[in-house]
């Protein structure tokens, strides 16, 4: 893998050490090993590649150095070199001593385009990497490399994308964009006096800091540095950032390098006071660990509108390398949850980050090594909240390269967005180092959906509450993405995407809690859907429940009677889980009164345990035969015949609202 620090921690030389006019032959082959090894613990990883080459042309047979030298291209992205440098190692006699070599030549290949070579070289190395040190992750990867490349050809959606101009792209890392609106950006740089050469004198000076640029006709125009006083240090980095949904919370992350060069990132925030900001509060330690790193913050909404503020964490509790985590704030409590991990559907053997939570969708965009990609690493997408997550989607190729891209992030109308990549483009001659990428999706379109409440007397319902979910393409599961309360016309809007399915929860006091499927249309124009909805008050007086039939003398439910209670009363519990009701079941007229109301007693019950059986709580629900004295149609004729059609009115079976019981949601899986 390649070394994924220079995400976690931005501070890095971007020349050689000897930047002092001294010659790299004065060195002695000692001193130049001492400095390459110095390079590296600052991951410094060109001025590590000068010294081992200027080592090398002196002892061209060590082995070991040019494994070395390989490793300081690959983590310096520079990748023709890499691919050299590890193709002598392969050829050398001591090949085995360096098992991963295939790994990570295959992987150079991905990221200077040579797919048709990289897949050779995995399916050898997933052969031959067995019994190694971390097998499993590495032979995984391989394989998800080789899945890539092989649909390399899954474009996806078209994109406009074009660098944004040297003012904003400057030599060094360019990251962490946020859009403050439409058309104006924060995002993270170090600025330095020479566009083109690190100074070391400024090392200790300069900062990363936060920008704004704008859009000014058609054009992206720097507006100089954001300037807030709580985010100033004199020590610490400033990594990255994001804002809570609602704009009065900024999340940020800060970062430090320790004397052994190990680097550690907490995440910190500031509140908006009145026209400024609180001072700067560290999340808990429980959050904001001592020994490992928290970075690379977003921030979304769970069901009950809690801030849920994800970030990228290398704790060894994960499923790779770096994994993504989240942690609840809980506003009546002014605490945080314990920090969980977002499931092995998101974390991978490999790194994931850069997190992003999309307002109008609560869709998340993260970037990813240890998932099918093109190349190094790529972005993806997932529906889904906390640990719950659909399969992540590659966004194709139009957007992911063969080089990095992370950092996606969607303009709030969502038709266009900025990301980072180390891509070649017109002005870029070098992949060390990360800019920005403004791209406009030129097919976006959105279906504007509008449904008035209505009840039963077509009066319009105010404040009920709504909830809107997209349910899965291949699985019965639904992912919250929006929730709201009606207008002042009892309205519920919305925008969706086209070709996708929906469903609405609706929820008001007194009234049956509604669920309604919604399909948008297939369309490559902006539409609407509006419709009328009914919602019904909540009675004492009992509902029929059709079609449940018994066997004659029996009280075992058919499979009829099943699918039938599924689509009633199951699915009124479930959206209603307050409610106690009663199972009322009848019978006809036939037989003694006390073998009917036996009878009707074993039925209700059958009921009743079948609702148990699937997930209803047996404090919800009451069972009660009534045999036959309550009918509602004649058993005989006026005449004194028998009455078929009467007599199978009154055999039915009723549910009735009795009464409520205080609903306390599990906040088990906060």
């Amino acid at each position: 893998m390649k070394d994924i620090s220079r995400y976690l921690f931005i501070f890095i030389l971007f020349c050689p050490f000897i930047s002092f006019g001294q010659e790299l032959s004065s060195f002695s082959n000692r001193e130049l090993i001492e400095l390459a090894a110095d390079a590296e613990l600052y991951r410094d990883y060109r001025s590590a590649a000068e010294y081992y080459e200027a080592y090398l042309e002196k002892k061209p047979s060590k082995v070991n150095y040019r494994y070395k030298l390989a490793e300081s291209y690959r983590s310096s992205n520079q990748y023709k070199k890499a691919i050299e440098q590890y193709g002598i190692v392969l050829a050398s006699k001591n090949a085995k001593k360096y098992p991963l070599s295939k790994f990570h030549l295959a992987s150079m290949e991905i990221a200077n385009g040579g797919c048709d070579t990289a897949i050779i070289l995995l399916d050898e190395f997933r052969k031959e990497y067995r019994g190694e040190k971390n097998d499993r992750r590495y032979r995984r990867l391989a394989k998800y490399s080789i899945e890539g490349c092989q649909g390399k050809e899954n474009k996806g959606r078209e994109f406009i994308i074009e660098a944004l101009p040297s003012e904003i792209n400057r030599s060094h890392m360019e990251g962490s964009p946020i859009f403050l609106d439409e058309k104006t950006i924060l995002y993270n740089s170090l600025k330095l006096k020479s566009n083109d050469k690190f100074d070391i004198s400024e090392a200790l000076t300069k900062r990363r800091k936060f920008y704004k640029a704008a859009i000014e006709e058609d054009e992206w125009v720097s507006k100089g540095e954001w300037i807030n006083e709580e985010l100033e240090t004199n020590s610490l980095e400033i990594g990255n950032g994001a804002f809570s949904l609602d704009g009065n919370r900024f999340y940020y992350s800060l970062c430090f390098q320790d004397q052994n060069a190990h680097v550690n990132c907490d995440i910190f925030m500031i509140s908006k006071a009145g026209d400024g900001w609180t001072s700067p509060q560290k999340l808990p330690e429980e959050i904001s660990s001592k020994r490992y790193t928290e970075t690379q913050v977003a921030v979304g909404l769970d069901e009950k509108n809690r801030e849920v503020i994800y970030f990228v964490s290398n704790r060894p509790e994960g499923k790779g390398g770096l994994d993504i985590w989240y942690t609840v704030y809980d506003f009546k409590k002014n605490e945080y949850k314990s920090p969980r991990n977002c499931g092995s559907k998101i974390n991978s053997v490999g790194d994931e980050m850069t997190p992003f939570i999309n307002p109008s969708n609560r869709k998340l965009y993260f970037s990813s090594n240890g998932h099918p990609g093109f190349g190094q690493l790529d972005v993806f997408s997932s529906l889904g909240l906390r640990s719950k997550w659909e399969e992540p989607k590659n966004l194709g190729s139009t957007i992911n390269s063969s080089a990095d891209e992370l950092y996606y992030v969607l303009a709030p109308k969502g038709n266009a967005g900025i990301f980072a990549s180390n891509r070649f483009y017109e002005k870029k001659v070098s992949t060390c180092c990360d800019d920005l990428f403004y791209f406009i999706d030129p097919d976006f379109v959105s279906v504007s959906y509008k449904a008035k409440m209505e009840d039963e007397e077509n009066k319009k319902i105010l404040g009920a509450e709504y909830q809107l979910f997209q349910k899965s393409d291949s699985t019965d599961e639904k992912y919250l993405i929006k929730s709201g309360i009606t207008n002042e016309n009892g309205e519920i809007d919305f925008e969706l995407e086209p070709n996708q399915k929906y469903a609405v929860v609706v929820k008001k006091e007194d009234y049956y809690t509604l669920e309604k499927d919604i399909e948008s249309p297939n369309t490559t124009s902006n539409s609407s859907l509006e419709e009328k909805i009914k919602m019904k008050r909540i009675t004492k007086e009992a509902v029929p429940i059709e079609n449940i039939y018994y066997e004659y003398n029996s009280s075992e439910l058919s499979d009829e009677a099943k699918l039938s209670i599924k689509k009633t009363v199951l699915k009124i519990l479930d959206n209603n889980p307050q409610l106690i009701v009663e199972i009322g079941s009848h019978t006809d007229g036939n037989g003694t009164e006390a073998y009917n109301k036996n009878l009707s007693q074993r039925r209700a019950e059958s009921v009743v345990k079948y609702l148990i059986s699937e997930g209803i709580p047996k404090e919800n629900l009451i069972a009660k035969g009534y045999g036959e004295i309550k009918p509602i149609a004649p058993n005989v004729n006026e005449d004194g015949s028998d009455n078929p059609e009467g007599r199978a009115k009154n055999r039915r079976t009723e549910f009735r609202v009795v009464g409520s019981i205080e609903y306390l949601e599990n906040d088990d899986d906060y």
